[in-house]
């Protein structure tokens, strides 16, 4: 049952929906794309955190640079492509306005092709840059460090006001509506291209674990100077494991501002995208991919239950329920912790090597 826990705790959540007369297909949609976001950040952390070992404390660093690419470089594409003589960022109103009249769905498709791809390389980029330090520092001053880094990204957009409006922030390009159209359909699509990456996402993070290059990173994790003696550098291993989970995670963030229509640098906050990716990951099972996606269904059912039925949440507790909601992930995670310590479900022991008894083959 541990293995579906998340699973049956979303069912349950979408009976109680349906029960209490509230708009079910909404629901289902927005948790559609929840999941998936969550899915993509936390695999990536878990690769680095739970697999490697590296303790990124800076998720949010990747995350916000990917959003970058969908407020601060999509639509200035698209203008260029279309000749249409707009400053995205001075002009945004009227520039999201001309390319909802002028996109096409198969340059909106382009768009899209194009932002995932750049979201990948430079969050890549960004965590072969943010391991560098992991070179010379501790467990520990690495996790403060990179804890710092994450706090980048936010400076840099609120204060350089060219790249996605500075305290303003910038509507995102119209790339949803331009492939799918508006309304219920743009909902319906931006689901559908959420899953789907996260999906593929899924099935390649759930192959690198079971591959050597999985295993060498177990071996990372449990003693760094074991891997120099196997012949492997750990520097490089902790560059490749970094750049992977910044490429799935920067991919996160260009979806989440394409799918919330805006960027705004004080929208990634580290417990949006650093502490609650932690808390998923170590409710769920640190360096469990299967524990990974059972830890966001009961994360993202808990938290958008809360905010459906704040008003009479409140009523009850008689405080605002966004307080609530950090006291119960707090004290879940305590519970997690104090009787499940390896999570939902927990990592499986493997051994590196398969050694085959004489008569088995």
């Amino acid at each position: 049952m541990r293995r579906y826990a998340g699973v049956l705790a979303y069912i349950a959540s979408v009976l109680v929906v349906w029960a209490t007369g509230r708009d079910v297909n909404s629901y289902m949609l927005t948790t559609a794309v929840d999941i998936s976001i969550y899915v993509l950040i936390t695999l990536s952390l878990n690769l680095e955190a739970g697999i490697a070992g590296i303790p990124n404390f800076g998720r949010v660093l990747t995350v916000a640079f990917g959003a970058y690419i969908a407020g601060g470089v999509l639509g200035r594409i698209a203008l260029w492509a279309l000749g249409l003589n707009y400053d995205y960022v001075a002009d945004n109103p009227t520039a999201v306005s001309a390319l909802s009249k002028t996109l096409t769905p198969p340059m909106a498709a382009l768009l899209l092709l194009a932002g995932l791809f750049l979201a990948g390389i430079v969050g890549a980029a960004i965590g072969v840059a943010s391991s560098f330090p992991a070179r010379r520092l501790t467990a520990d001053y690495l996790a403060i460090t990179l804890l710092a880094f994450g706090d980048v990204a936010y400076y840099i957009g609120l204060n350089y006001e060219p790249l996605v409006g500075g305290t303003l922030g910038v509507s995102a390009p119209p790339i949803y509506e331009g492939i799918f159209g508006g309304g219920v359909m743009r909902a319906v699509g931006a689901a559908l291209v959420s899953a789907s990456v996260a999906t593929a996402t899924y099935a390649l993070f759930t192959r690198l674990d079971k591959s050597p290059f999985g295993r060498i990173l177990r071996v990372h994790r449990e003693d760094p100077e074991l891997v120099s003696m196997l012949g492997r550098d750990p520097a490089a291993l902790r560059g490749w494991a970094m750049a992977i989970g910044g490429a799935a995670s920067a991919v996160a963030g260009l979806l989440y501002a394409l799918y919330v229509g805006a960027v705004h640098p004080r929208g990634f906050e580290r417990i949006n995208f650093t502490f609650y990716p932690w808390l998923i990951m170590v409710m769920g099972g640190m360096g469990s991919n299967r524990g990974v996606l059972e830890g966001v269904f009961i994360f993202i059912v808990i938290y958008r239950l809360l905010d459906i039925y704040k008003y009479e949440v409140g009523n009850v507790v008689g405080f605002d329920p966004v307080w609530l909601g950090y006291i119960l992930f707090g004290a879940l995670a305590m519970l997690v912790i104090v009787t499940m310590p390896r999570g939902v479900v927990p990592e499986e022991a493997k051994p590196l090597i398969e050694i085959k008894r004489r008569g088995e083959e």
